[in-house]
């Protein structure tokens, strides 16, 4: 017996056992649901569509929009706040057992600090970069972001909150338009709001109308007071910035999925996740990297060099020389270059916010 428990399985019976539990039939027993709230080992999971057999016992809570508190079968792929799962229902214990993972059409994962993929939200139409002219814009982290919303082929939406401050800090107001010279080739936009003067939030709400987001950006720039003024039932904790260090603290601690209508998912809603926070990229290879500069991936072959690293002093480098005839922005080439070398060491180079 203990040779049996022992044995390891073939690569190719382990792709049976995943192949297995991604398309396990149901029954008529279980109820399809979104996963609305990640707490780790346990999720929160809102009905969406009946199971066309009832319990023997049926529970009221047991209806379209009711919210369970589930788990997962064993061997399920890691699951994400977003994803559409199909569950089944104790009507005794009142929670439900996650039985199966429905198609995804898109997924954000990162890596760990065990350097494991894990999901961070599934299913994302929209990926809202937030920032703000205070604390001042960390143009790496953006473009970071922009990569990511490349990969998982997801609209980015560039937001820079608390626009009543530009007028202080016209190296923000630089920013934006950088930005929006970008967008306005290569298909994102980039809209100036302020929760503070109510200020375009009409515009916010346009691009994410009838759409699954997900909002990122460093601390202190206004992430949950702008989902709080969108969604005011959606109570976000928010954190004023210290006047000494004038860097934010992170207030959201579990991932959730805040609906714009809470009895109908499919009119879209806001994941809030600290699992975006700072993204790893080490399991990107360089080519991944590129893509998500859009103006330097048109560049691709043109270097003399075929091994070019792109540094600023790197000899017939065909970035550098785009620079230097103003078609394209230097930070921008040393943003990708500090990338690809984060990739290659395999450590992030960039620091919590907050910290």
């Amino acid at each position: 017996m203990s040779l049996i428990r022992g044995r390891k399985i073939t690569k190719r019976q382990a792709r049976q056992i995943e192949q297995n539990q991604l398309t396990q039939v149901d029954d008529g027993t279980l109820a399809t649901g979104v996963i609305i709230s990640h707490f780790g080992k346990q999720l929160d999971v809102q009905i969406t569509a009946l199971p066309q057999i009832l319990p023997d016992h049926p529970s009221d809570a047991i209806t379209l929009g009711a919210i369970w508190r589930c788990h997962t079968r064993t061997n399920l792929p890691m699951l994400a706040t977003g994803d559409t799962v199909q569950f089944s229902l104790d009507t005794t214990a009142n929670l439900g057992r996650i039985e199966r993972l429905c198609e995804r059409t898109r997924l954000i994962t990162r890596p760990d600090r065990y350097h494991k993929v894990k999901p961070v939200a599934a299913n994302v139409d929209v990926l809202v970069i937030v920032f703000a002219p205070l604390p001042k814009p960390a143009v790496n982290l953006i473009d970071r972001y922009l990569l990511i919303a490349r990969l998982n082929d997801i609209t980015p939406l560039l937001v820079m909150n608390k626009a009543d401050l530009l007028v202080d800090h016209a190296d923000a107001m630089q920013i934006i338009e950088e930005y929006q010279a970008l967008g306005e080739k290569y298909g994102f936009s980039v809209i100036t709001t302020s929760s503070t003067t109510q200020t375009g939030l009409d515009a916010l709400k346009q691009h994410i109308d009838g759409k699954l987001s997900i909002f990122a950006g460093q601390s202190g720039v206004g992430k949950s007071s702008l989902i709080n003024a969108l969604l005011p039932d959606a109570q976000q904790a928010t954190n004023i910035i210290s006047v000494n260090s004038q860097l934010g603290q992170h207030t959201t601690t579990t991932s959730r999925l805040l609906a714009y209508d809470t009895q109908n998912l499919a009119a879209g809603g806001i994941i809030d996740t600290p699992g975006i926070r700072e993204y790893g990229i080490w399991h990107l290879s360089a080519d991944d990297i590129l893509a998500g500069f859009d103006e330097l991936n048109e560049l691709v072959g043109s270097c003399q060099f075929r091994d070019c690293n792109h540094q600023k002093n790197a000899k017939g480098c065909a970035f550098w020389a785009a620079a230097d005839a103003g078609e394209v922005l230097p930070r921008r080439i040393e943003s990708l270059t500090l990338l690809i070398d984060e990739a290659k060491n395999g450590q992030s180079a960039v620091k919590p916010s907050g910290k």
